[in-house]
């Protein structure tokens, strides 16, 4: 088996690009997928999460609004820390049993905050998936229904494309779209295809 560590922030088409590998067999674990389930009522870390940031971010179906809960944690770093405290102890948790589980060929973490100095799980390579500002931004806004200004914001409070580039194994731009991303898939699944 090979483990796979995919980067990217917000609006960079991370998870579109694992989506590509994952056509050509590859196995994706989507930390945001988990990250989703264990904010839910009921899930692992909403207890914590509303005492920690109040009730003011349920919305009227008793869940937590993700709108609500991002402008809180966009703005602030202490608070965009005190969450993902709250919520990598579990979504660490659930990765981890999920690679057990597996026996063999190419295990994708698609984890935004792959090169975070908590992140506890051992991978082989990782992928960084960076875009040009304007065009996460624009992504960012249309795919959440919120400003550009506030997909600002949350591009603001991540680690930088550069900074990424820099850390990461192999580096991918998609700046320019859908097929041009498929095409490097192809190529970079060749590559590390055990």
């Amino acid at each position: 088996m090979k483990i796979i560590g995919v980067t990217g922030g917000s609006g960079s088409g991370k998870s579109l690009f694992c989506g590509f590998l994952t056509e050509l067999g590859a196995a994706v674990i989507d930390a945001d997928e988990i990250a989703h389930r264990v904010i839910k009522r009921g899930g692992a870390a909403f207890d914590e999460i509303v005492s920690a940031f109040g009730s003011g971010i349920l919305g009227e179906n008793g869940e937590i609004e993700r709108k609500k809960l991002g402008k809180i944690v966009f703005s602030e770093q202490k608070k965009l820390s005190l969450l993902n405290k709250i919520t990598h102890k579990h979504i660490f948790k659930e990765m981890s049993e999920t690679i057990e589980k597996i026996e063999h060929g190419i295990v994708l973490l698609d984890v935004p905050l792959l090169f975070a100095e908590d992140f506890p799980i051992e991978y082989d390579l990782s992928i960084a998936v960076i875009a040009q500002r304007d065009v996460r931004i624009a992504r960012i806004a249309e795919r959440d229904g919120i400003s550009r200004e506030d997909a600002a914001a949350r591009i603001a409070a991540q680690m930088s494309d550069g900074e990424m580039a820099a850390r990461a194994d192999i580096c991918v731009d998609n700046s320019r779209g859908t097929d041009e991303l498929k095409s490097k898939a192809a190529r970079i699944y060749n590559i590390i295809e055990p």
